[in-house]
C-alpha cells in the first residue's frame, strides 16, 4: 500500500488519478521507444496556461540501460544514468495534449506523486529480485516502460470475475493504470515486470490511498521460478512463525 503525499485539496476529484499515470502517448506522437514519452516534450507554457510552472525534472533512483540511440532521450536523460521524470510542465503539456484540463496549482504535488508512485514500484522490484539473487553485486536496470492502461493483466480480470462470483470476499476494484516495465539483471536477462495500480479508501484525513501489484510476469521460466519461490517461502516462514509464536505464549 502507498500513502499519497497528495492532499485532498484539489479542484477535480480524479486529478489523484491521473496525476498517478505516466504522460504517456497513446496516439500518433513520435515517442521514445524506451518510455513512451513523447520525444523533446515542450517545457514552454500552454497557450492556455495561467501559472508559471517548474520546469526543473527530478533524477529518480532507478537505474537505466543506455539507450542504443541516445538521440531518442532529452538532454536531461541523456546526462544521467538514473531515469529522469518530467517537470511539471511537462506533465502538465502532456496531459493538455491527451485532453484534460488540470489544475494549474497543483501540478507540482501531482509530479510528486507520480514520482512516489514509481519509486514505491522500483522498490518493489527490488525485493523481488533480492529474492532471485541475494548476493548480487550489481543493481537492476529499468530497460523499458510500457504503459498499458487500457489491457487488463490476467490477474485484475480475475479479481474482478472473484469479485462478481464472491463479492462479500472480494471487493470491487479495477485498476486504473498499468504498467509493463522490462527489468535488465547484471547477467544481461530481460525480465519483464507487470503493476497494477489500484485507488483505495481515503486515510482518515481524506488523503488518496494507492495499492501497487508489483510481480513478475509468467512468461520466463525464472520468472515462474522466482514467483514460486516467493510463495514456498512465504508459507514457509508463517509455518515457523505461528510455531514460534505458540511456543512462546505456552511458556
Amino acid at each position: 500500500m502507498a500513502s499519497c503525499p497528495m492532499s485532498k485539496q484539489h479542484n477535480d476529484p480524479n486529478a489523484h488519478l491521473l496525476a498517478a499515470q505516466c504522460p504517456v502517448s497513446h496516439g500518433n506522437d513520435v515517442v521514445n521507444p524506451l518510455n513512451n514519452v513523447p520525444l523533446n516534450l515542450s517545457q514552454k507554457p500552454n497557450s492556455n496556461q495561467r501559472t508559471v510552472l517548474s520546469t526543473k525534472r527530478e533524477v529518480s533512483t532507478i537505474p537505466r540501460t543506455t539507450s542504443a540511440d541516445e538521440a531518442d532521450d532529452s538532454l536531461d536523460q541523456r546526462s544521467s544514468s538514473n531515469w529522469v521524470y518530467p517537470s511539471p510542465q511537462q506533465f502538465f503539456n502532456a496531459l493538455t495534449r491527451k485532453g484534460y484540463r488540470m489544475p494549474e496549482d497543483q501540478m507540482a504535488t501531482m509530479v510528486q506523486l507520480h514520482n512516489f508512485l514509481n519509486e514505491e514500484a522500483w522498490r518493489e522490484v527490488l525485493e523481488w529480485e533480492s529474492r532471485w539473487n541475494p548476493n548480487s553485486t550489481s543493481a537492476p536496470q529499468l530497460a523499458q516502460i510500457n504503459g498499458k492502461p487500457r489491457e487488463l493483466t490476467y490477474k485484475a480480470r480475475g479479481l474482478q470475475w472473484a469479485n462478481w462470483a464472491m463479492p462479500s470476499r472480494f471487493p470491487a476494484r479495477r485498476p486504473f493504470d498499468r504498467h509493463d516495465w522490462i527489468v535488465r539483471r547484471e547477467t544481461g536477462e530481460l525480465i519483464r515486470y507487470v503493476i497494477d495500480y489500484y485507488a483505495d479508501e481515503p486515510d482518515e484525513e481524506g488523503n488518496p490511498v494507492f495499492l501497487l501489484d508489483v510481480r513478475p510476469a509468467s512468461d520466463s521460466l525464472s520468472s515462474i521460478q522466482l514467483k514460486c519461490r516467493t510463495a514456498i517461502g512465504g508459507l514457509w516462514g508463517s509455518f515457523f512463525e505461528s510455531e514460534s509464536t505458540s511456543k512462546e505464549v505456552s511458556t
